[in-house]
């Protein structure tokens, strides 16, 4: 088991506040943030590059501080991935074992095992400068593992690859974290690569750890304003509660101009008249059929179609309920999108169901 307790770290003008994570063995931990956000930082804080000015960085509940980085058993993958250019590709994957003078025949066979994993057998005698960006990231990638430490940190190192070649690492990823049971603690920016390689998401915000917690979690119930925003919600409006009961709340949504039923089972502890953010995903707003609207559904608003957006398999859609100016955003599949016939000024009804809202309290926003 990793775990940070309390780390902090300034440069310059920049802290990184009071950092406490845990990973547990054979996890894939993602800390997901901003550029500027501290991702980095912290990352060079494990590895041993940076020194803490507080807190204690621990593994397997030894406090590795003030080991030197080549003792600290981490393998770290940069972000610039850090190949020598003058060293074949067999040569970069050897180097640190050579001068390690780790040459017994079980790490020998874990590194040929890793190369066969990651295909590039065939590339052993080529030079680093003729490799393509995908085959220089497996290259990097074994020269980490080969080291044959469980626990890996990874520095945004798909960020510079197409889409079609970064999904393609994303899935070695997962097939080496199985094969050779790997902790992993990767840093990005991007929130698709997050949710997909991530077991648990940390939410990192100008040094600040604003969220921890399984991936399910974070994206259904972010529990910042920051932490929404990050995550892409645009449709976060203030609220206030008006009842409760059996379960569900009922708030007044002052920016939508209406009353709103949200079914809520989180620890958050509200009471009537408590002010809150209430958050509705873009893809969670249902536009009804008229044949299929039912007064009793959950969260009804009519309202007016103002513009849409084309994106490839979705759309993005841009509502106005009858009752406001604030607008909402909706994100429908293509064929959802030809099935409604949508169009600018055309007058529709959507619906939001009540357990697909959630809630940011006040008190706790940071």
């Amino acid at each position: 088991m990793f775990e940070i307790k309390g780390v902090s770290i300034r440069i310059d003008n920049f802290l990184l506040h009071d950092i406490r994570l845990v990973v547990q063995d054979n996890q894939c931990h993602i800390i997901c943030g901003p550029t500027g956000s501290g991702k980095t930082l912290l990352l060079e804080s494990i590895v041993g590059f940076r020194r803490p000015q507080r807190g204690e960085i621990l593994l397997d509940g030894r406090d590795i501080q003030d080991l030197p980085v080549e003792k600290r058993g981490i393998s770290y993958l940069p972000q610039d991935l850090a190949i020598f250019p003058h060293l074949n590709v067999k040569e970069n994957i050897f180097f640190s074992l050579k001068i390690r003078k780790i040459e017994d025949k079980e790490h020998n066979d874990l590194v040929y095992d890793l190369i066969d994993a990651v295909g590039i057998k065939h590339l052993l005698h080529r030079s680093v400068e003729n490799l393509s960006g995908g085959e220089r990231q497996r290259v990097a990638l074994v020269r980490a593992l080969a080291s044959g430490y469980k626990l890996l940190l990874l520095d945004e190192p798909f960020s510079a690859l197409h889409e079609a070649m970064q999904r393609e690492l994303w899935f070695l990823i997962k097939k080496l974290q199985k094969r050779y049971r790997l902790t992993i603690i990767m840093v990005t920016h991007d929130l698709e690569e997050a949710f997909f390689l991530g077991d648990v998401i940390s939410i990192l915000i100008n040094g600040r750890i604003h969220q921890t917690g399984p991936k399910k979690d974070v994206y259904h119930q972010p529990k910042t304003v920051e932490t929404a925003r990050f995550l892409g919600i645009k449709n976060l409006f203030n609220a206030e509660v008006t009842d409760i009961k059996n379960g569900t709340l009922s708030i007044y949504c002052n920016d939508l101009n209406t009353q709103l039923d949200v079914h809520t089972n989180s620890n958050l502890n509200f009471k009537k008249g408590a002010k809150l953010i209430a958050g509705i995903r873009a893809e969670e707003v249902m536009i009804l059929r008229p044949d299929l609207l039912r007064e009793n559904q959950d969260n009804l608003l009519k309202g007016v179609i103002l513009e849409s957006f084309e994106k490839g398999a979705t759309y993005t859609i841009m509502f106005m309920s009858e009752k406001s100016s604030n607008l909402l955003e909706i994100e429908i599949p293509n064929y959802a999108f030809r099935k409604l016939n949508i169009s600018a000024g055309k007058e529709v009804t959507t619906s939001i169901r009540r357990e697909n809202i959630f809630l940011i309290s006040l008190k706790t926003d940071s």
